[in-house]
């Protein structure tokens, strides 16, 4: 009982920290239309909004990876990263600036910028938090399979692919909590297919296909319509779902969602009794 509840005083006090620590550069993430966001690379200040951007992505690493090490979960540490910045997505503009005044284009690009920190606070919370103790050797083999280069590694970024009807099914209107909500949803099930698909490596790859794929939906979507017809298409509610969630979004619903289909993915395997339950 004192265990869990110090577990959880330290998971509160790591989400606090990680938000505010991200609420600080709102400010820098000022756009020519006078609200703040949703992108970075489209804010009056580029270079200011990437530094403090980055800046605060460090502190929140740190935040993430301690929480991890604490709390013997390196999922965890990656729910309070994902925690924060769904803090300060829920303050940020969503798609209607990118819309009237924005570009899709550079919204595609932003993303798989994205999709490469991703993959670096991943692999640094893991490094530092431990691996996932559910994975375990295939039969008749001592080793587990590579998380980047093996199959499993091809069959984690495959499950990406479930986001996309997920998001497109739930995220209904431009709100920012429904669009964050959408993607939380679409990693939860991305997590779990995952999770099931491949259980022989520990899944660092299956937080970042989200966003990946997220990112290459956005770009083809942003060839497919003209930017003039954006607004339009917004106006008329016939803007595609796939578009609702800004970068920023695909993130924070990844780094939150795929870590809890992996613990919802845990309960269909079988593991060793000598394995302890993890709660994700």
């Amino acid at each position: 009982m004192l265990q869990a509840t110090r577990d959880w005083i330290i998971f509160l006090l790591a989400v606090t920290l990680s938000g505010l620590a991200l609420l600080s550069i709102e400010q820098m993430l000022l756009s020519p239309r006078g609200g703040f966001g949703p992108t970075i690379l489209q804010a009056n200040n580029v270079t200011a909004a990437i530094v403090s951007m980055a800046l605060a992505l460090i502190v929140v690493f740190l935040i993430g990876a301690s929480a991890g090490r604490l709390l013997r979960s390196a999922n965890k540490g990656l729910v309070v990263v994902g925690f924060g910045l769904a803090w300060l997505a829920w303050r940020l503009e969503g798609v209607e600036f990118i819309a009237f005044a924005g570009s899709m284009k550079w919204v595609a690009i932003e993303s798989m910028a994205w999709t490469l920190v991703v993959l670096l606070m991943t692999t640094g919370i893991y490094l530092v938090s431990g691996p996932l103790r559910f994975v375990q050797p295939r039969e008749g083999s001592k080793i587990n399979d590579n998380w980047a280069t093996s199959s499993s590694a091809g069959m984690f970024m495959l499950s990406g692919l479930a986001v996309l009807p997920v998001v497109w099914l739930f995220a209904q209107s431009p709100l920012r909590g429904q669009a964050v909500a959408s993607v939380i949803a679409g990693g939860i099930a991305v997590g779990m297919i995952g999770r099931m698909l491949a259980p022989h490596a520990q899944p660092l790859l299956l937080v970042v296909a989200p966003v990946l794929i997220g990112a290459l939906s956005q770009w083809a979507l942003g060839f497919m319509i003209p930017s003039n017809e954006l607004a339009t298409m917004y106006m008329q509610g016939n803007l595609p779902h796939l578009l609702i969630p800004v970068p920023i979004d695909w993130v924070a619903g990844s780094m939150i969602g795929v870590p809890w289909g992996i613990y919802f993915g845990n309960s269909f395997l079988q593991h060793d009794d000598e394995q302890l339950a993890q709660t994700a």
